[in-house]
């Protein structure tokens, strides 16, 4: 199981994995600069507004380090993580980090006043470990949608795992 785990540091939805990756054993670090990633050996970005953490990762001079850190070891975009995850972004379009190749819809649901809470099921688990970019594996859909994506050692998806009860995701994330 993985000792120190990253969390994007600037913005968002922060302390939910905090809370449940130090109840898991982890070590989180709240990572703002180089030297916090090189300090990680996973990172999550998690959810949060996609275009305050990007203005804050291009005025740290993260976007390269995070980009060669996704290479080699895991990353799991959660939300508007998953927006700086992908490949391109649309709706309307803005800089990512190319990490999965994806395209994520912003605002696919609607603002904040229509999230939701439905059950979702998510069969392809365990994950295979695997690094580099190898295809694009759906993990989850709700109603027709993909919203749990991996592509080697890069996870995205389009909910917010953390706000619920089941760490199950975090806890298969630390044994990546």
């Amino acid at each position: 199981m993985a000792g120190r785990v990253g969390i994007l540091g600037f913005q968002g939805c922060i302390e939910p994995h905090e809370h449940i990756l130090s109840s898991l054993g982890a070590s989180p670090l709240r990572v703002r600069t180089q030297a916090d990633l090189e300090a990680v050996d996973r990172l999550i970005l998690p959810g949060g507004e996609s275009t305050t953490m990007l203005r804050f990762i291009k005025l740290h001079g993260l976007t390269a380090p995070l980009q060669e850190f996704a290479k080699t070891k895991p990353v799991w975009g959660i939300c508007a993580g998953s927006i700086l995850a992908a490949r391109e972004v649309c709706n309307p379009t803005q800089d990512s980090l190319n990490l999965i190749d994806v395209v994520a819809h912003r605002n696919f649901y609607g603002s904040q006043l229509d999230s939701f809470t439905v059950p979702l099921s998510i069969s392809l688990l365990p994950l295979p470990p695997s690094l580099g970019r190898s295809a694009v594996s759906i993990v989850a859909e709700y109603e027709g949608s993909t919203v749990f994506m991996t592509q080697g050692n890069v996870w995205v998806c389009s909910f917010h795992v953390e706000l619920g009860q089941d760490s199950s995701l975090h806890e298969l994330f630390l044994t990546q």
